[in-house]
């Protein structure tokens, strides 16, 4: 077991700081973080973390030895918050991260990235200007928060922005929905007797995880900084407090007729309106029966993550998926948003004429050797 960074109350004080006016922040748990940086964890069987506070800064570090990106071994910074932007703190944030890529570069990384939290199953990317300039509105759960100002301060600090991501989302679902019925249609008959389409609720997510492990490490091992997890780090971030929060009306499940999961697209209310100021509900506590029903109109579907068997990749499911989650949603959402998708996916197309585009970058910076060699 690695060595584990014990993190201070002024870890957390910094982030409460920072967004104590902010009536969208979500919130953070204090205590599930704290068992992120923990025996608990079993990142740390190989990986490596660091983590300090300066003057109303902080920042996270990490680093495994056995994920590489493009042929170089990388780290990862996270959990990065400042309380304000005087020139005290932005000179204290300079140095803070001077010393987080002195200690990045001794582990052996040649180049880091970030936002990540530990690795991309877990919250990653910054939230920039949107294509109106501005970042008004409120969250939604998962959706990388910050001031505007942190992707300059990132840029300030010689990062450069690796992938843009997107979220679109479309304000009058009913009237998609209605798009979508006439090729879905011809898109279900003309896969009838190959492929068997269904809901997903989260207790067939559930009974079906010791199949979904290896298979989701299939489908997305080729993504980019994904680095495989062991089946208890699966299993905490995609078990029983995951599959809850699950729209058993919207998600769909793909089977091929052998029985095979042949892909999913999951698909969850919107449940920030649960959490902002004043209630700050923590995430773990969330589930679909007891709290989407609370839910304000409009209600927004959030469709987040689809993935295709390797297998399958050419039968036009992802496509098949998206119309049938349109159709299946619109009963019960208003809005539906594509949410946090690569500027160079192809499903970027879903959602296509949202009226709304909310922007976010993963930033990167190349190691100088003469760092490494100091360290």
């Amino acid at each position: 077991m690695n060595s584990i960074p014990e993190l201070s109350d002024e870890f957390f004080r910094i982030a409460r700081e920072r967004y104590s006016d902010d009536a969208f922040w979500l919130g953070e748990d204090e205590a599930a973080v704290r068992r992120q940086f923990s025996t608990a964890n079993d990142y740390f069987r190989t990986g490596r973390a660091w983590a300090e506070t300066a003057e109303g800064c902080r920042l996270a570090g990490f680093f495994n030895p056995e994920q590489r990106i493009n042929d170089e071994a990388v780290a990862y910074f996270g959990f990065w918050e400042n309380s304000g932007d005087t020139d005290a703190v932005l000179n204290a944030q300079r140095d803070l991260f001077a010393r987080f890529e002195r200690w990045a570069a001794e582990q052996g990384a040649e180049r880091i990235y970030g936002p990540i939290n530990f690795n991309t199953y877990g919250p990653y990317r910054l939230r920039l200007a949107d294509e109106q300039g501005g970042m008004p509105g409120p969250v939604f759960a998962g959706e990388p928060y910050n001031p505007l100002s942190y992707g300059e301060q990132l840029q300030a600090l010689g990062y450069d922005i690796h992938y843009r991501y997107y979220t679109r989302i479309n304000n009058n679902l009913p009237a998609l929905a209605l798009q979508m019925e006439k090729p879905l249609a011809q898109a279900l008959q003309q896969l009838q007797g190959e492929f068997i389409v269904s809901r997903l609720d989260g207790d067939t997510w559930m009974n079906n995880l010791p199949e979904l492990y290896p298979l989701i490490d299939r489908m997305f091992r080729q993504n980019f900084a994904y680095s495989p997890i062991s089946e208890a780090q699966f299993v905490a971030a995609c078990g029983e407090p995951f599959a809850r929060k699950l729209c058993p009306q919207s998600s769909v499940l793909v089977r091929h007729k052998s029985g095979a999961i042949a892909g999913f697209f999951l698909c969850y209310p919107d449940y920030s309106p649960l959490q902002v100021a004043g209630s700050l509900m923590k995430a773990a506590d969330i589930s679909y029966a007891k709290h989407a029903a609370l839910l304000p109109e409009p209600r927004l579907a959030l469709a987040k993550t689809g993935a295709i068997h390797p297998d399958y990749r050419q039968a036009g499911l992802f496509t098949l998926m998206s119309m049938q989650l349109t159709c299946w949603a619109a009963p019960h959402y208003q809005r539906v948003a594509a949410a946090l998708v690569r500027e160079d996916n192809p499903s970027l197309r879903y959602a296509h004429n949202g009226e709304e585009v909310r922007v976010y970058g993963l930033f990167t910076k190349q190691l100088a050797r003469a760092a490494a060699q100091e360290g």
